[in-house]
């Protein structure tokens, strides 16, 4: 796909409608009875856009919800049940992805409740128009388009909340919502990976490509690490939606965004519609056995060679790593023992 022109916003919008309708189904939707029933799933960024509509309809297929986001998760739970979700059925989790240390509370918290999560659907992004920082001091786009699920994944597997190993033998998933935007970027830079970005908002759609080029290269390597004699222990998937109506870019410019707004309603789908690859990799029986599995719509692509390159995936693993471990707070020193002699 050929490099958006400049990056502007109003050429990614044409650039998304066309896709519309020129990207063609070549999967097939999912059948009835292709459910969730007495499955958990955990989706972040739940409460508006993609991520609510993927919430809710996971849980009409039959799975309990945990809808987990920092804009008023219990209001987007209210409204599912309007949609005729049942109330048991979505349970609100109110968590700030930008920041790293509510990351690990969450995970403690569902490690003590003994959670057991089937599917696991990463949805959040955002597209800032101006540089910011998280209370770790990392930049907020990096933070919450990427390194938020190295954390979390990585937490849960740590924790058991994503087990390796069901004695059902049941293969719980990831869902990367990742966007075909990856093939845009540059090969990845790792050398510093936390420096602050550009924060020029004629920047932000390429560093949008960079973030996502992370996160299919994460996927990736995630899924090779997940994978025991070529069967995986947990599958991983990513998939691009599509364009669709949204609020991510609801920091732009009032200039800009008016006619955003009227562009995505005449041309962009509902995210009812667009959640439908999302449904597909989460619920599709002939995914069983199967990983590293990329959607456009609903057509089966390979990612880029870029995410797909073994070597990347592992250095990429090992500077995210890093990162995260700069951002954990200090052990506090052992006292000596009283009495112990002074050396």
């Amino acid at each position: 796909m050929a490099r958006l022109d400049e990056n502007h916003p109003i050429a990614a919008v044409l650039a998304g409608a066309l896709d519309r309708f020129r990207v063609r189904r070549q999967v097939p939707g999912l059948s009835p009875d292709e459910r969730l029933d007495g499955k958990l799933a955990l989706v972040t960024g739940g409460a508006s856009g993609l991520g609510f509509a993927t919430s809710v309809d996971l849980a009409r297929r039959g799975a309990r919800v945990i809808l987990a986001d920092r804009r008023d998760p219990g209001l987007a739970r209210r409204r599912a049940v309007s949609l005729g979700v049942a109330p048991d059925a979505v349970e609100p989790m109110e968590v700030d992805l930008s920041d790293l240390h509510a990351i690990d509370r969450l995970v403690a918290d569902l490690a003590g409740r003994a959670i057991r999560l089937d599917r696991l659907v990463l949805n959040a992004a955002i597209v800032p128009t101006a540089a910011r920082t998280t209370p770790q001091g990392l930049d907020e786009m990096f933070v919450v388009n990427y390194l938020s699920s190295f954390a979390l994944v990585s937490g849960l597997l740590d924790a058991g909340v994503l087990p390796r190993d069901r004695p059902d033998g049941d293969v719980p998933r990831v869902v990367f919502v990742c966007s075909e935007s990856h093939r845009w970027s540059e090969p990845l830079a790792l050398e510093n990976l936390d420096a602050p970005r550009d924060g020029s908002p004629r920047r932000v759609l390429t560093w949008y490509g960079t973030y996502k080029l992370m996160l299919a290269t994460f996927a990736w390597e995630l899924a090779r690490r997940l994978q025991v004699d070529g069967a995986p222990r947990v599958a991983v998937f990513a998939l691009c939606p599509g364009a669709m109506r949204t609020g991510i870019a609801r920091e732009l410019p009032a200039l800009l965004r008016a006619p955003l707004d009227v562009m995505m309603r005449l041309l962009f789908q509902d995210p009812f519609v667009a959640d439908e690859p999302v449904l597909h990799l989460a619920c599709s029986r002939a995914l069983e056995g199967r990983t590293a599995v990329y959607l456009h719509k609903m057509v089966r692509k390979d990612v880029d060679p870029k995410a797909a390159d073994p070597g990347m995936g592992r250095a990429l693993w090992a500077a995210s790593e890093t990162v995260l471990a700069m951002t954990k707070p200090a052990a506090a020193p052992v006292a000596a023992p009283a009495g112990a002699a002074a050396k």
